[in-house]
């Protein structure tokens, strides 16, 4: 029987943390920069600034609930052998959300 390694056991969370916050704060931080160009396009529902604060307040929530999910996820499915690997994972698939979360925002805006 082999020694439980502790540090692998936070080891998941933290990596899936720390890779879910980089990849929304690239999106929202391209997507602000994007912010003039993505509004107002074929097709949009609104093109008032209240529909730009909207998108934004919305881009923040969810950047925000996919980091809780992601340090949950990582928590809960932390495998001891490759928590690098299983973190990175676990992000992956947060980001893709927020992501996908990104362009039904703007595509409603």
């Amino acid at each position: 029987m082999t020694p439980a390694r502790p540090a692998a056991a936070l080891l998941t969370p933290l990596v899936a943390l720390a890779g879910t916050a980089v990849g929304v704060l690239v999106l929202y931080f391209g997507q602000r920069a994007l912010a003039p160009v993505l509004v107002g396009g074929p097709g949009a529902v609104c093109a008032a600034p209240d529909c730009i604060l909207g998108v934004g307040v919305w881009l923040i929530v969810g950047g925000i609930i996919a980091l809780c999910v992601s340090l949950i996820a990582g928590a809960v499915f932390r495998h001891p052998d490759r928590p690098l690997r299983r973190g990175l994972f676990v992000a992956l698939w947060c980001v893709l959300a927020y992501l996908v979360e990104s362009i039904v925002l703007w595509i409603l805006a």
